[in-house]
Formats: C-alpha cells, sequence, structure tokens
C-alpha cells in the first residue's frame, strides 16, 4: 500500500511539473535552440544537427500574415494557443494519457519567406520522435489549408 501511495504521489509530481515548462518565446529574434536531448525539433537547428526540420514553406502568392493566420487556426484545433503575437506564436499540446504538456513555437521569418518553427517536450530525455512527427503532421495540415 505505502508502495502505491509512493508511485502515485511520483506519478502526480511528474503530471505537475509537466505544467510549467521550460523557457519559450523568441532569444535574439529566433526560436530558442534545442537542448541536448533528443525530444525537441527546431527549424532554426543548423543543417546536420539531429534536431533539424525545414520550415512551413508559405506557397508563392499567399501573404505571409494570411499563411500564419492558417497556421494559428490549423493549431487551434489541435492544441490550446498560449501567445499569439503578429510574427509568433505559442501552443501547448497535451498528451491523452497522462497529460504531458508539450510546446510549439512558430516563427514567422518574412527574410527568408518561411515559417520557422519549435516543438519541445517538456519532460524527459526522449520523446521517440512525437515532436518530428507532430511537426510534419501540422506541415501535412497547414499545406492542406494552404491550397
Amino acid at each position: 500500500m505505502l508502495a502505491t501511495a509512493v508511485l502515485a504521489s511520483g506519478l502526480l509530481l511528474l503530471v505537475a511539473t509537466s505544467c510549467v515548462g521550460p523557457a519559450v518565446g523568441l532569444e535574439g529574434g529566433a526560436l530558442r535552440a534545442c537542448p541536448g536531448s533528443p525530444n525537441c525539433v527546431s527549424s532554426e537547428a543548423a543543417q546536420g544537427d539531429a534536431s533539424r526540420v525545414e520550415p512551413l514553406l508559405i506557397p508563392a502568392g499567399v501573404a505571409p500574415e494570411m499563411a500564419f493566420d492558417s497556421l494559428a487556426a490549423v493549431l487551434e484545433a489541435r492544441a490550446t494557443i498560449e501567445a499569439r503575437e503578429p510574427r509568433y506564436l505559442h501552443a501547448v499540446f497535451k498528451t491523452r494519457v497522462l497529460g504531458f504538456r508539450d510546446d510549439f513555437e512558430a516563427r514567422l521569418d518574412l527574410d527568408a519567406g518561411v515559417i520557422q518553427v519549435r516543438s519541445a517536450s517538456r519532460l524527459g530525455y526522449s520523446d521517440l520522435g512525437a515532436n518530428r512527427r507532430r511537426v510534419e503532421a501540422i506541415r501535412v495540415a497547414f499545406q492542406a489549408a494552404m491550397n
């Protein structure tokens, strides 16, 4: 019985700590770098970096702000938008089973004509590819919204 209580307390603590994540937001005008652990992906990581994903491409002829609004609509159907600025947004995804929270960020990069993205787990060392799969699913939904 004591072991069950300790385990339950540990799980509650783990879920509670996932509510407060690492710092998010822009740093020097770019998305924050991923940590060394394999639980984060970013389009602003260097080529060849294991955490690198491609940014979201804005189709030719589409206003960048309209594309960014479309991304926000895609995210609203899947996550909670925590912050929305003209060129930055932060959304939180919640896992189904234990309710762990993952942070997704996007930055409208007018100079490159793309939307830079970052997705990171708040807890754990490895996410077993969950953030990479999330970004790719968002990419598919975003491209569909652009057509």
